[in-house]
């Protein structure tokens, strides 16, 4: 099982998935929300910027996580249609294109960019997916019946004004702040904010803010002790079957002094390369395995690096034999001929070199095969002794 960076199939992409989920991620300065149809907001106001046609949506997501990797979910959207992806200001006046999520033939598409905005960046706004006008928003979404139905709505807070993408923010105070935290739960629309490092000894305004400006009272935040550090909890602070979109705005003597949003501020990591042993298909005693060749293999390997490039090795396998590369997918949806050769000379052996076969901002999970013909010669495996 790894991880790489070819635009894949979304039954084989719960990796994003499991990202937005990660355990630690509420904790640091990401935003992750759910994507709604964009007519279907009516909380604080109804959207004046949809697309007149909306594409039907059975549930999405979006994630801007600390290292500016950015990953967008959608199933069941409309079938084979592009959409333009962007992070847009909470008042509708700015905007930055992230790039294009395509759909298949069933409406699924995945979409994800490592690094898209760079170390440093304080952004606020929504994720917009369009096509012919806004069809999907970031924002929040309360189940009808008390069992989750989408993911929670969980953007940091971050100061007004270091806000700079899509564009800096008018009119911001100046308060201090560490670190600060929205998390509205999907099951029961229960609402909790914290902030660290802010003003000591200060009472702040929660308010969600719609790109009209209309607002929807949350309550207040603090007072602040005298670290900064305040808290508010409100267990149903929204009804069930609500749908809403804009910012978490905190103020204090009307003046904005944080906002939802995210903040990078750890380097980016390039993903760990993948990289597993051959071993013959026909050693394998946990499970035993069918469909297996005969074929000999002193050793073997596979290894992916982090532009998603190939590259195998063999030792000792039957010499001046073309062998051929598959991806197995850990749904076992079929297996994909890479396309890439494995030809060994007259000792048996064989490397590759690498080999180009995942395409950027992908996340696949499975194996390789190595196969003769119609059979399995050389699976990912381990023997032990």
């Amino acid at each position: 099982m790894f991880q790489s960076r070819r635009k894949w199939p979304v039954a084989l992409l719960a990796a994003p998935m499991a990202l937005c989920l990660a355990s630690g991620l509420a904790r640091a300065e990401t935003f992750d929300a759910p994507l709604l149809q964009c007519k279907s907001v009516t909380t604080p106001a109804a959207l004046t910027t949809c697309a007149s046609v909306q594409d039907p949506l059975k549930r999405g997501g979006a994630t801007i996580n600390d290292q500016g990797d950015v990953t967008v979910i959608v199933v069941g959207a409309a079938t084979n249609t592009a959409y333009a992806v962007s992070l847009v200001s909470n008042d509708g006046t700015q905007s930055t294109s992230i790039g294009n999520l395509n759909t298949g033939a069933g409406g699924d598409g995945a979409f994800r960019k490592d690094a898209f905005f760079k170390f440093g960046t304080v952004g606020a706004g929504n994720v917009v997916l369009s096509h012919g006008g806004e069809q999907f928003v970031t924002g929040l979404s309360i189940s009808s019946n008390g069992l989750e139905s989408t993911r929670d709505f969980q953007p940091a807070l971050v100061r007004c004004t270091d806000v700079t993408t899509p564009g800096t923010l008018s009119s911001c105070g100046s308060d201090s702040l560490t670190r600060g935290r929205v998390d509205i739960e999907n099951p029961d629309g229960a609402l909790s904010i914290h902030v660290t490092g802010a003003r000591p000894s200060t009472s702040y305004t929660a308010l969600l803010r719609s790109p009209g400006g209309t607002t929807t009272a949350l309550g207040t935040v603090g007072p602040t002790d005298k670290a900064g550090n305040g808290t508010l909890v409100v267990p149903s602070a929204f009804a069930a079957s609500t749908i809403g979109s804009g910012a978490i705005v905190l103020q204090s003597s009307s003046t904005d002094e944080f906002v939802s949003g995210f903040r990078v501020d750890q380097k980016f990591v390039r993903p760990e390369v993948s990289a597993s042993n051959l071993v013959p298909c026909g050693s394998v005693t946990d499970p035993i395995l069918a469909n297996c060749g005969s074929d000999p293999l002193d050793r073997g390997s596979y290894e992916v690096n982090a532009a998603g490039d190939l590259n195998v090795r063999l030792a000792g396998a039957s010499p001046s034999t073309n062998y051929e590369l598959f991806f197995r997918p850990l749904d076992n949806s079929g297996d994909v001929d890479t396309g890439i050769a494995v030809p060994t000379n007259t000792l048996g052996n064989a490397d590759t070199g690498l080999k180009t076969f995942f395409s950027p901002n992908t996340v696949a999970s499975g194996t390789f095969v190595v196969k003769s013909g119609t059979f399995d010669e050389f699976v990912a495996g381990y023997e032990l002794h």
